[in-house]
């Protein structure tokens, strides 16, 4: 049984949940990993929720929280190429929806020699529909990448997923079985926050409120999320002659 595991470690819900389950109840070293987009306005938000956790962590138990790393920061700018994996990649999104980290972690997870890097999907992830019927369970009961398949979903080799089967309101329920919830809590999601709060707007934002955590949108959020729909055929007509604006100006020049 490994003591020490790899994850990737977004400041999100899931690998929020990850890293305090594996450090608190199963007593394991943890070595987060972050990849900082720097063109996202969310990075910094994320990276304080990771502080604000430690610390709600280290008021629950001490030692678990000593028992995660430092964190490893490396700007997605700075993961190398690989034309082989990318390829493989763009392949899958012809086939579906497939966000596009999931090109730059494999690229990461095979330049650092990562054999096990745990990522937090789960079963309401846009990513399992890739994964269904492609994993096996380890000797620990983790899902991995099964290593017989070599299709364009290889692309998964490198990682583990120890939350496939397990929902954001099970890992709320367990939080809070297992006296972690306030530091769980402290995690974040919101890819363009508003006035430091989720805007209610972006995936992250819809995807929390259909998983069943709307709970965590202040209400200006969920307001902007019920009208998001109106605002956007309210602003169509302004668009369209905006861009006939442009295309007359261009024709008269």
């Amino acid at each position: 049984m490994r003591t020490s595991i790899d994850v990737l470690w977004t400041g999100g819900w899931d690998s929020t949940y990850r890293v305090l389950s594996a450090a608190l109840v199963e007593g394991k070293t943890v070595v987060p990993h972050y990849i900082v987009d720097l063109g996202r306005a969310s990075s910094l938000r994320e990276l304080q929720a990771i502080s604000e956790v430690r610390v709600a962590l280290s008021n629950i138990d001490p030692d678990a929280a000593e028992r995660i790393e430092p964190l490893r920061i490396t700007p997605v700018s700075e993961i190398p190429a690989n034309p082989e994996l990318s390829a493989a990649y763009h392949r899958l999104t012809r086939q579906a929806h497939l966000g596009s980290q999931y090109d730059w972690l494999a690229r990461y997870a095979e330049n650092e020699r990562i054999e096990h890097l745990e990522l937090s999907v789960h079963v309401d992830d846009k990513a399992y529909r890739f994964l269904e019927g492609k994993v096996v369970t380890t000797d620990e009961g983790i899902w991995t990448f099964d290593p017989r398949i070599d299709t364009d979903e290889a692309i998964f080799r490198f990682f583990d997923f120890p939350l496939l089967n397990i929902s954001k309101t099970q890992m709320k329920a367990e939080a809070e079985r297992h006296g972690f919830i306030d530091a769980l809590e402290k995690a974040w999601f919101c890819f363009t926050p508003m006035d430091r709060a989720p805007c209610g707007l972006c995936n992250p934002c819809r995807y929390a409120i259909e998983e069943g955590m709307s709970y965590r949108l202040p209400p200006n959020a969920m307001r902007r999320h019920r009208t998001r729909h109106l605002r956007r055929a309210a602003r169509a007509p302004i668009t369209l002659s905006r861009r006939a604006f442009r295309a007359l100006a261009s024709r008269g020049a």
